[in-house]
């Protein structure tokens, strides 16, 4: 959720933007740090976001704020840029940050950037490009703070000072001729020592190093693990290539968590999924659920029913019998719809996102499922207990239940963010009571209209 910081930076830049007071919002922007800027962008509407941005001069903030934006936003910003600014901006950021901006624009757009790029910077990139984004390869850093091992700590120290680029340095990492990494020290290390020492009698040989091709999620778990600031990259034959940073990391957790919510709630596997692909994602779930609930249907319908003829004389008991299906699938569509709505909230927690789009697709989600189901009930009741009425009256209200469960389950999230409460805790008990109520009303009050008729 937005924190109380970017809800009084938005306020106060949205009530200067409509009065025109373009001065004292570039006095602010200029102060506030280019995380906070990037927030507030993503908390304001399209006009007003595109309109503040141009606002900022300072090409290193320019660049900072759009590294910190997220795709779509990216996007939108950079659609209203000529072609010389956005070169000016990606030229700016860091080489990982603009390898992964450059990898979302169109291969047209990628190239003619490249293209402008100091030829070393765009080969860095490109190279950057080239790895599988969930890798150790395409999130690392190439900008590292390497150092040969003949080298003293007064060279190091000297060849830190004339950096020109503002590296995030936590280690010193010290290669050989071939470049392949054989030490590592800290700063803190590296100060400590007496000036003439070399590295190579300084620095520890026990490195932990991940290759180009580890999972993103394996180096969070190892950074974890050993609590670093910072991982070397380095190819098969050791040499060292980049260099992982612990804000890469978080992004990486962060990530990882937001996949695990949505798997847990069989949800979907991210908040930008569109129709098909949530469908495909729960699909196998409610599937699931139905045929576990049928068994229970099926269990009570043998007992209750067993050695007697006249079925038609006991409806009741039919109707009583469908009651677990009716709960099992819409709390597992409910459920569903609530965890992506939650994630959603979770992982986009400055987004403007807008509800009623969100609802909107569920809808069309939970219509979809609802139509399949109804009329595997109708065909049933229809070939097996030649009873097409009564099974139209439970199908009706399966699929009412699954539709009303679903956009249940999208809206309340909402609903407690807006009043101030966490969704992540109060959203799923209060969907099941609202949903298990419903489901029965629905159910017995539909039957007890039509049942006097069937008998």
């Amino acid at each position: 959720m937005i924190d109380a910081r970017t809800k009084m930076l938005t306020a106060t830049i949205s009530k200067l933007y409509r009065r025109g007071a373009e001065g004292n919002i570039r006095r602010i922007l200029q102060k506030t740090h280019t995380a906070d800027i990037a927030a507030l962008l993503e908390a304001l509407d399209t006009e007003e976001r595109l309109s503040i941005f141009q606002l900022v001069h300072d090409l290193d903030q320019k660049s900072q704020i759009v590294a910190y934006l997220n795709e779509d936003r990216q996007e939108e910003i950079l659609s209203v840029l000529d072609t010389a600014e956005i070169e000016k901006i990606v030229s700016n950021m860091e080489r990982d940050d603009a390898a992964d901006l450059l990898g979302h624009l169109p291969d047209d757009v990628s190239k003619r950037i490249l293209n402008a790029m100091v030829q070393e910077d765009s080969e860095e990139v490109e190279e950057l490009m080239g790895y599988p984004e969930d890798s150790a390869g395409g999130i690392m850093s190439s900008e590292v703070l390497a150092m040969k091992e003949e080298m003293t700590v007064s060279d190091v120290v000297k060849a830190i000072q004339k950096e020109e680029e503002d590296l995030i340095a936590f280690y010193i990492y010290v290669v050989n001729d071939s470049e392949q990494l054989v030490g590592v020290l800290s700063l803190k290390q590296l100060l400590l020592s007496r000036p003439s020492m070399k590295l190579k009698d300084i620095m520890s040989t026990d490195i932990i190093t991940v290759a180009l091709s580890t999972n993103q999620a394996e180096v969070a778990r190892i950074v974890e693990r050993y609590d670093f600031l910072s991982l070397p990259v380095v190819d098969e034959s050791n040499k060292l290539v980049g260099v992982i940073t612990v804000d890469d990391v978080i992004d990486v957790i962060r990530e990882e968590a937001e996949e695990d919510f949505l798997a847990m709630g069989r949800a979907g596997w991210t908040g930008d999924a569109d129709i098909m692909g949530l469908i495909k994602a729960r699909w196998p779930w409610l599937v699931l659920s139905f045929i576990g609930s049928s068994f229970c249907f099926s269990l009570i319908f043998f007992i209750t029913f067993f050695g007697q003829t006249h079925l038609k004389e006991n409806l009741w008991w039919l109707v009583a019998a469908f009651v677990p299906i009716i709960l099992v699938v819409g709390a597992t569509a409910g459920h569903q719809s609530a965890t992506f709505a939650v994630g959603i909230l979770r992982s986009r927690a400055d987004n403007n996102l807008s509800p009623s789009k969100h609802i909107l697709k569920e809808m069309a989600v939970s219509g979809l499922f609802a139509l399949v189901f109804c009329s595997i009930v109708v065909l049933t009741g229809f070939f097996v207990f030649d009873l097409v009425s009564l099974a139209w009256i439970l199908g009706l209200s399966l699929s009412f239940q699954i539709i009303f469960s679903v956009v249940l389950g999208s809206s309340i999230p909402f609903l407690l963010k807006r009043l101030g409460l966490d969704p992540t805790v109060a959203s799923m008990p209060l969907l099941t009571a609202i949903a298990d109520i419903s489901g029965i009303t629905v159910l017995f009050g539909s039957s007890q209209i039509f049942l006097d008729t069937l008998i």
